[in-house]
């Protein structure tokens, strides 16, 4: 099987629907495996799979386990030459699937992938990044701030590529999307389950950098990540101010593990 495809959700059932249509719609010409893991969700998305999506396998958390760990679960079941780490936000737009395989299929240099992605109102999302600093953290929080979202720092953190059908070397590609060769997780491991929410993503493509493999931007092939549509939502709620929290967290300990490759940054 070419493709084993891995999702971690969290209270997202209509969103996580949206995207298993979108794959089975997608993907119907090419075997692949979908694997769900559930973090203990309450709004009925255990019982949505099992009666709309029986080919899923569906993993059952009886508390959330971050990301990190929920994607090591599907990660140790699947069986694919190549693991899609995906968001339950996401839906498939692009009908070429198999070219991304083709091109890794004769990149072996390439350990992981990500692609082009648009907000739910179409507009470019900033899916291939630089390693952040912390100046791009505080940033980012800032966004909302039209001179801060459009400022050249920001701007220069956020890879927006004006040629959309050339692939890029990149730092990192956000986890919304990472296309991974199996026998890179016999080399450097799974992902780090000391990250409970977020950066995991940046860790693992920093791990691969220093692996001496490459992380590649593939902008030929388009996901829509609907992200900009529930964040503002759950940063107002109290489960968001515990996932600010725990994003600054996990940004530490990305900063202890590769504050190396951040001094090249700013050299």
């Amino acid at each position: 099987m070419d493709l084993s495809i891995n999702i971690c959700t969290y209270n997202n059932r209509d969103f996580l629907k949206n995207c298993l249509i979108s794959l089975y719609e997608k993907l119907k010409d090419r075997p692949f495996e979908i694997i769900v893991v559930d973090n203990a969700s309450t709004d009925g998305t255990a019982d949505l799979i099992k009666r709309e999506f029986p080919d899923v396998l569906l993993i059952e958390n009886d508390r959330n386990a971050g990301v990190a760990r929920a994607r090591n679960q599907s990660l140790k079941r699947s069986t694919g030459r190549y693991v899609l780490l995906l968001d339950a936000d996401t839906e498939f737009v692009s009908e070429n699937f198999g070219d991304v395989i083709a091109y890794m299929d004769s990149s072996p240099e390439i350990a992981l992938l990500g692609v082009q992605q648009i907000t739910f109102d179409n507009q470019p999302y900033p899916a291939s990044r630089t390693f952040p600093l912390i100046r791009d953290i505080v940033l980012r929080r800032l966004a909302f701030l039209g001179f801060i979202r459009n400022s050249r720092l920001m701007k220069a953190h956020h890879l927006l590529f004006p040629d959309q059908d050339k692939p890029v070397e990149v730092d990192y590609v956000i986890g919304a999307f990472q296309l991974i060769r199996r026998d890179i997780f016999n080399r450097i491991g799974l992902l780090d389950e000391n990250m409970f929410y977020g950066f995991e993503d940046a860790d693992y493509c920093a791990r691969i950098k220093k692996a001496g493999y490459t992380v590649m931007y593939y902008p030929a092939y388009t996901i829509k990540h609907y992200v900009s549509g529930i964040t503002r939502k759950k940063l107002l709620s109290r489960i968001g101010i515990q996932l600010l929290f725990s994003h600054f967290k996990s940004y530490a300990k990305f900063y202890g593990k590769h504050h190396d490759l951040l001094k090249r940054r700013t050299q």
